[in-house]
């Protein structure tokens, strides 16, 4: 009996792999605290462990724990990634104003940059620290680029550019600098904006959710009667663990669908660059 469940336990999971392409965007810092991983295991097993104690169904019940903890942790993962996408780019254009300013003042690109790391927003300071700390041991321009991979976004991408142009050569970049400033800040209101619009779409896609798991758990509790009876079989498990992991494969797939689509770098530490080379 026990070897049917783990076969069928590794179809499922093969099932949802395959069905769910991996996220084109790539997270930050994952999953959070321990604490909040914590909570959502206890959340999962707690609603897994019911789900078998109502209806005595072993791998449902061991899907149920599986989908609900990715869910709920790819849920939180998403928000935080748009929130800590829309600080980040908030902080590189301060910083990016930052700079400008002691350029204004008649200090060296390199001098500024450095000048301007206590001031930095703690998000970004950082990478601006190893920045400049970078520029007084190596080739400005791998510096640079090691900044831009850091940030990893393409703003990140032009500062880095702009900055390195103005190392390198010497050329002015006050007015390169602020139409850079400038073209952040619409970034982030243009990300605040999309965010705003799909969250209504979130909460249908979340209240839809909530509304079939309790029709579900009523229906156990309230309503069982020979209806469900075939799903006491092996083949009636494995055809509802089936159906309940496409069903969270499919919401994680409209949760992916509604991410920010950014566009391409064009910067990184790997790109073929050759020491004394001004390939930007």
């Amino acid at each position: 009996m026990l070897a049917p469940l783990v076969l069928s336990l590794l179809f499922v999971i093969g099932l949802v792999v395959i069905v769910t392409p991996p996220s084109p965007v790539p997270v930050g810092p994952r999953s959070g605290s321990g604490r909040q991983r914590t909570v959502r295991l206890l959340a999962a097993v707690g609603a897994g462990g019911l789900l078998f104690v109502l209806s005595g169904w072993v791998l449902p019940a061991l899907v149920a724990v599986a989908a609900i903890y990715w869910l709920v942790a790819g849920w939180q993962g998403r928000q935080r990634s748009a929130n800590r996408e829309i600080a980040r780019l908030d902080s590189i254009a301060s910083w990016i104003e930052n700079v400008r300013d002691v350029l204004m003042a008649g200090e060296q690109p390199i001098g500024a940059i450095m000048s301007t790391v206590t001031a930095c927003p703690p998000l970004l300071r950082p990478h601006v620290r190893r920045l400049a700390i970078g520029l007084g041991r190596q080739d400005p321009a791998i510096a640079f680029r090691r900044f831009a991979d850091e940030i990893d976004d393409p703003v990140g991408d032009l500062v880095a550019a702009g900055l390195s142009i103005a190392v390198v050569r010497g050329a002015r970049t006050v007015p390169v600098l602020t139409a850079l400033a400038e073209q952040t800040r619409q970034q982030v209101e243009r990300r605040r904006l999309i965010e705003a619009e799909r969250a209504p779409s979130r909460r249908e896609v979340q209240a839809l959710t909530l509304i079939m798991s309790a029709l579900v758990v009523a229906l156990m509790v309230f309503g069982r009667s020979q209806y469900l009876d075939a799903y006491d079989t092996g083949g009636g498990q494995l055809f509802l663990a089936a159906s309940l992991a496409g069903y969270a494969a499919l919401i994680v797939r409209v949760q992916r669908l509604a991410q920010f689509p950014r566009p391409a770098r064009f910067i990184t530490a790997s790109s073929n660059h050759r020491p004394g080379s001004q390939a930007w």
